[in-house]
């Protein structure tokens, strides 16, 4: 898999940390209460446990993702997952500044499945040994989530179930900086993410490089785009 890929994804985690804490900064700063109060060692053991479920459920939606688009590849001479690839990380890009909200669409699907999924995680609470801090984590996973889809949209477009699971633990791996702190320390994180140039700068990220990925598409296709 080619290093821009992968630095894509990290980018796409790390510039969307400001939606990753609003969505899961909450799990994080439970977990560090639902714990052990006095094992403060205990409990970042468990953040960091909840985290590696988190990424895997990433990684292994990555690699369903990959495998799909290595199908549809087969039945089409145009290169349409890339175009929706770039497609979605330009809506990301108006979604981060606030300039339009359409991608709440997109998480509105998500809700339902999560509507099915949401009551197994409270029985994983409080959480007070590895594997629920583990089982919690893939649940969490599934959180109807904008960044998320977009970062799989792009992994569906590379059309090859290792790439796309490689992507997608990138991007959980961009996550991390935002998704592993908690309390005090979140609060100051998302403060700053959540500011106006930040989310202006995270969106005109969002937004080359969808134009670039669409710039890209067209190029290729313009010089006759070879079927898979």
């Amino acid at each position: 898999m080619e290093a821009a890929n992968l630095l894509s994804a990290l980018l796409l985690g790390l510039m969307g940390a400001g939606h990753c804490l609003a969505m899961c900064g909450g799990i994080i700063s439970s977990l560090s209460v639902t714990s052990a109060a006095d094992v403060e060692k205990k409990n970042w053991y468990f953040i960091v446990i909840y985290q590696i479920g988190r990424i895997s459920s990433y990684t292994l939606f990555g690699a369903t993702a990959g495998w799909f688009g290595l199908q549809f590849s087969h039945l089409t001479p145009l290169p349409l997952l890339k175009i929706l690839s770039g497609t979605l990380l330009i809506v990301m890009a108006l979604y981060v500044s606030q300039l339009w909200m359409g991608l709440r669409h997109l998480e509105s699907v998500g809700k339902l499945l999560w509507i099915k999924i949401s009551p197994l995680t409270k029985r994983l609470l409080p959480v007070t040994t590895p594997t629920n801090a583990f089982l919690l984590g893939c649940l969490w996973g599934w959180l109807p989530c904008g960044l998320v889809y977009t970062s799989l949209g792009y992994a569906l477009s590379l059309g090859d179930t290792l790439s796309s699971a490689s992507f997608m633990l990138a991007f959980g791996l961009g996550t991390l900086p935002a998704t592993i702190l908690a309390g005090g320390a979140s609060l100051s994180l998302k403060h700053f993410l959540n500011h106006k140039l930040v989310r202006l700068l995270s969106s005109l990220i969002f937004f080359l490089m969808g134009i670039f990925t669409l710039y890209m598409v067209f190029s290729a296709v313009k010089d006759g785009y070879p079927h898979h």
